[in-house]
């Protein structure tokens, strides 16, 4: 998504998994479900590409997350051993619920641009590296 988001004209599904080092149907496996999401379209053909459904500023992190992975939760009642009869007196599903509340704001307050920003800024760090 981040690589979507540098090249607003779209990424092929080849170059895209070369450049994060994933087997291709892997890769096709990840835009299918953010297809799904409607955070990017699929161009098909001889030209064919992904591109972003959205403006990056509009793709929160909590999206991406959500469309590959489900429910974004630290953890739950149901998890945890001999807390899960009763979870609606569990001492610690209050803790539980707003951990993953905060949890949920944090990822839902980071932009896809906001992360694009920082990887070209660390790109060009790695690159103007000049230590001995």
């Amino acid at each position: 998504m981040v690589q979507l988001a540098r090249t607003p004209e779209g990424a092929t599904g080849r170059s895209i998994a070369e450049s994060q080092h994933l087997p291709t149907a892997y890769l096709e496996q990840l835009m299918a479900r953010l297809r799904n999401a409607k955070l990017v379209i699929s161009i098909r053909g001889a030209k064919g590409k992904f591109v972003l459904a959205r403006s990056a500023d509009t793709i929160h992190l909590d999206e991406i997350i959500q469309a590959l992975d489900g429910p974004i939760e630290i953890a739950d009642c149901a998890d945890i051993p001999h807390c899960g009869f009763n979870p609606d007196v569990c001492a610690l599903r209050r803790v539980y619920v707003g951990a993953n509340n905060v949890l949920l704001d944090f990822l839902a307050g980071i932009s896809l641009s906001e992360l694009a920003i920082q990887q070209q800024q660390q790109d060009y760090e790695a690159v103007n590296d000049f230590c001995i």
